[in-house]
């Protein structure tokens, strides 16, 4: 399904759980490019418990990725 936590679809979808959809078609509406054509199986794997608590580690979590990415572009400049 989604291999990487940073395709767009994947961001979009977490950061509607993070912003309190809980609804799985509609997190599955987010899907874009190949990810559109299994939206049965997002719609499944979408679907399940997920709480403000899970929402705010989600966050956490995310922004420790942006924290990371952008320190790694950063060192990477610099390394050309």
């Amino acid at each position: 399904m989604a291999s990487s936590i940073d395709s767009r679809s994947v961001r979009d979808m977490l950061e509607a759980l993070i912003g309190g959809e809980r609804d799985p078609r509609r997190l599955a509406e987010l899907a874009r490019g190949r990810m559109r054509t299994k939206k049965a199986a997002l719609v499944e794997s979408l679907t399940g418990r997920f709480d403000d608590h899970h929402a705010e580690l989600a966050r956490i979590l995310l922004d420790q990725i942006d924290a990371l990415s952008d320190q790694i572009a950063t060192l990477t400049t610099r390394i050309e």
